[in-house]
């Protein structure tokens, strides 16, 4: 996995806050704010400037630090997730081909007298 510098992080801070920053690039995003306290420190800014905006004029009560938090820890959990369902198709792909191939071998012995 490709890790990236403070400088990408923040050029994707709006993208992750507007919920448009997906797949790899999510990913790196949130593995670098995770382990930079200053490109976590301007996230944290900038989302409770964007969040906080949105919500005084709806008169919405405000615990934005608290939402971060839990943003990114979803969002990592869901991207776990993700990850997850793809290792296991590619299981059940590798799964299917050892039984088609299997009955194959089958096939050819049974029909043909072809011993494996």
């Amino acid at each position: 996995m490709e890790y990236i510098d403070c400088d990408v992080c923040e050029q994707n801070m709006n993208a992750f806050i507007e919920n448009k920053l997906v797949g790899e690039h999510l990913w790196q995003f949130l593995t670098h704010v995770e382990s930079c306290p200053d490109c976590y420190e301007e996230l944290e800014i900038k989302y409770l400037i964007a969040e906080a905006l949105g919500r005084l004029e709806n008169g919405e009560a405000i615990n934005l630090k608290d939402e971060l938090a839990q943003k990114i820890k979803l969002t990592k959990r869901a991207m776990y997730f993700h990850y997850f369902n793809e290792d296991v198709l590619r299981i059940l792909e590798i799964v299917s081909m050892i039984i088609i191939v299997y009955e194959v071998f089958g096939f050819l012995s049974h029909f043909f007298g072809i011993v494996f």
